[in-house]
Order: C-alpha cells, then structure tokens, then sequence
C-alpha cells in the first residue's frame, strides 16, 4: 500500500512540473482582433455616427441592420477596423482597414 502511495504522488508531481514547463514554452493565443502594426489587442468602440461608404455599401447590399457592424480601435492609435461577420452561406466576412 505504502508503494502505490509513492507511485500516485510520484505521479502528481511528475504531472505539476510537466504542466509548470508547459505553461512557461506554450505561446499566447491572441485573441481577434490584434493590431498587425504593434501586435497589441484591439478594443471594441462604439461605432461611430459618420460609417464610412463601403461599410454602409456593404450593409445595404445585404439588407443588414447598422448594429451588425463592429468598430474596433488600435489602443495605440494606429488604426480601426470595421467588421461584418458573416451571416449566411452567400456572403463573407467583410473587413475595413481605416487609417487614423
């Protein structure tokens, strides 16, 4: 009994360090969006009174209300982006880099 008592805890510290080590090599998941100038994580901003043409073009084309669209915003300033997701089998995803 004594024996199998050393194996388990053998095992759980064996299973501690491997999980330590893992957590110190395994790389970040950047969660969508992320700035491609600095590499930082973008914020949502509330979309904006003025939305550009292609943005409105985009959402009228296919019958999309205005709360379909997501401005997201570099923290350091960099750019903004306007996101559609895709809502059915016809369309795609529509993106809109906008220089600040």
């Amino acid at each position: 009994m004594d024996l199998v008592g050393s194996i388990l805890g053998g095992l759980a510290l064996l299973g501690i360090i491997f999980e330590r080590l893992l957590s110190k090599v395994e790389k970040r998941a950047r969660k969508f969006p992320w700035c491609r100038t600095c590499g930082m994580n973008m914020y949502t901003a509330e979309p904006s009174k003025f939305m550009p043409g292609e943005v409105s073009r985009h959402l009228d084309q296919h019958n999309l209300p205005t709360l379909a669209a997501s401005r997201f915003r570099c923290p350091k300033g960099h750019y903004q982006l306007w996101f559609i997701p895709k809502f059915g089998n016809t369309e795609k995803a529509f993106f809109l880099r906008e220089e600040l």
